[in-house]
């Protein structure tokens, strides 16, 4: 049996007595007086901790007036574990336990009580009942820092164990890095359950009133600036249905490169099924770039109606051309607001649907697919002449009763590129490149279960990766030299002269 220095052990009949031993100064002392129970309890924790035991609170004892005048702590080894007969007694009855666990306790006795009293009307308490003596082995140095008592997390843990929930970092990546910045395990002061229960506690803090914890946000930005638009609807219940937020500097992304806006509703993003709908361009590098930000509850045209006139009234101005999924309800409010704005539906979700609504025989065809691509992407063909390479697909691979391919031809004028030929600098713009690039963008940062104010968070990150991005770009370009197609020609040419006169003087 390994103790400790500091442990004075006692063997009698075979039972253990251990009295710990520790300075004057950390032990307690019948009769001590303390100014409150914080203090009495700071105090034997410190002494738990000098000589190596966890405790646990174990009862109190209350006054009519609501003041605690007894409170009793023991050592967290105290009492025994529950036999297996009471738990076959359980699983008879219908109360079956999850699952057999390993049990620290061992009926130790060692224990300290605190009492209320009032010394010249001002409340103390003093130690009333003191017993230092233990039935087991204290925790060994190298151990202790596994003891309750030594795993704390202060602010500054919560703090960075927040923002790493906000960069999708996991309990367990959290606590490595933790240990590399500290530079030990001994040193994190948490074990990985700790993280996660933290983590699980800030989610729990935020139910019911994540909401309102957004909606308060965004009003100090709104005080902050005036550039900063948001607006909510409620529904009879006081419910929130519907959202829309744009800061300053979106607003002047917009201006520069929103000729062009992508609008998606296909993430599910929260665990109130609210739908998350950017609206998205790209900027000079071809990167996508966030305009505005919306939440609804359905998508009906209700719903995307309200987004797009407070997105028009943000603005100042509709875009030129919106680019959307093949969503009805979408193609109404379009209609209704956006009355000036060409619509085209985003070749990347029909496309992205081709495999299922084909025969299988088709999916290994080569042919096929270099004929049809060529046929639906090609933004050099007429209308006319999209027509006529497209019933020539469908008749030469006998596709004329697929319903789908022939839905799709009837609104064909809503995403073929030869119908785009007018609309200026349309055909340098693959409608496919800007849903797909911020699909997989967002779910990057997004969690499925998020609740309001985590989807928020995980937005405003999203958006600061975004930004530094285009600013990391913007630098490159404005530090480097491009190398210029004919200059490289020139120096090309240049050296074959060159080479040419030195083999003429041999």
């Amino acid at each position: 049996m390994k103790l400790n220095s500091n442990t004075l052990v006692v063997l009698i009949l075979c039972t253990v007595f251990v009295i710990p031993e520790c300075s004057p100064q950390l032990k307690p002392v019948i009769g001590q007086k303390f100014q409150s129970l914080d203090f009495a309890f700071a105090f034997y924790d410190v002494y738990a901790r000098a000589v190596g035991f966890d405790t646990r609170k174990q009862g109190m004892r209350k006054a009519s007036d609501g003041v605690t005048t007894w409170y009793y702590v023991v050592c967290n080894r105290e009492g025994c574990k529950r036999s297996n007969e009471e738990d076959d007694v359980n699983a008879r009855s219908g109360f079956t336990l999850k699952r057999r666990r390993l049990s620290k306790r061992c009926g130790c006795k060692a224990c300290i009580s605190f009492k209320y009293f009032s010394e010249s009307g001002i409340p103390r308490y003093i130690i009333h009942e003191f017993n230092e003596v233990h039935n087991h082995c204290m925790v060994e140095s190298e151990h202790q820092q596994f003891m309750t008592l030594n795993r704390k997390l202060d602010d500054v843990h919560h703090k960075f164990i927040l923002d790493c929930s906000k960069a999708n970092i996991g309990p367990t990546l959290t606590f490595k890095v933790l240990k590399e910045i500290l530079g030990g395990f001994d040193l994190v002061g948490c074990n990985v359950g700790d993280i996660r229960n933290t983590s699980r506690d800030i989610k729990a803090f935020a139910h019911g009133c994540d909401v309102q914890m957004v909606l308060d946000d965004m009003a100090k930005k709104k005080e902050l600036s005036d550039a900063f638009t948001y607006h909510y609807e409620v529904n009879d219940a006081n419910q929130l249905v519907a959202l829309f937020w744009c800061d300053g500097l979106m607003k002047r992304n917009y201006h520069m490169f929103g000729d062009i806006v992508a609008f998606d509703s296909t993430y599910n993003t929260n665990r109130y099924c609210m739908i998350f709908t950017p609206f998205t361009g790209k900027d000079n590098h071809g990167k996508p770039v966030t305009f505005a930000a919306g939440l609804v509850c359905n998508e009906k045209t209700g719903a995307f109606a309200w987004l797009f006139k407070h997105f028009v009234e943000c603005m100042g101005v509709a875009p030129k051309m919106i680019v959307t999924d093949q969503d009805l309800g979408m193609k109404s409010a379009i209609q209704e607001v956006l009355v000036g704005t060409r619509h085209r539906w985003c070749m990347w979700h029909i496309m992205h649907k081709l495999a299922s609504k084909v025969p299988g025989r088709l999916l290994r065809d080569e042919d096929f697919k270099k004929e049809f691509n060529a046929c639906v992407w090609s933004d050099l063909l007429e209308p006319d002449e999209f027509e006529e390479e497209w019933n020539g697909v469908i008749e030469r691979y006998e596709l004329e009763d697929v319903d789908w391919l022939n839905t799709l031809y009837e609104y064909r004028q809503m995403w073929i590129p030869a119908y785009f030929r007018d609309f200026p600098l349309g055909s340098m713009i693959r409608t496919t490149s800007i849903s797909e690039s911020e699909n997989s963008f967002y779910k990057n940062f997004m969690k499925p279960r998020a609740n309001l104010a985590e989807l928020y968070l995980y937005f405003n990150n999203a958006l600061d990766f975004q930004r530094n991005a285009r600013t990391k770009l913007d630098y490159n370009d404005a530090t480097s030299v491009p190398i210029l197609a004919t200059k490289l020609g020139f120096e090309k040419h240049a050296a074959t002269l060159y080479t040419d006169s030195m083999f003429r003087k041999i």
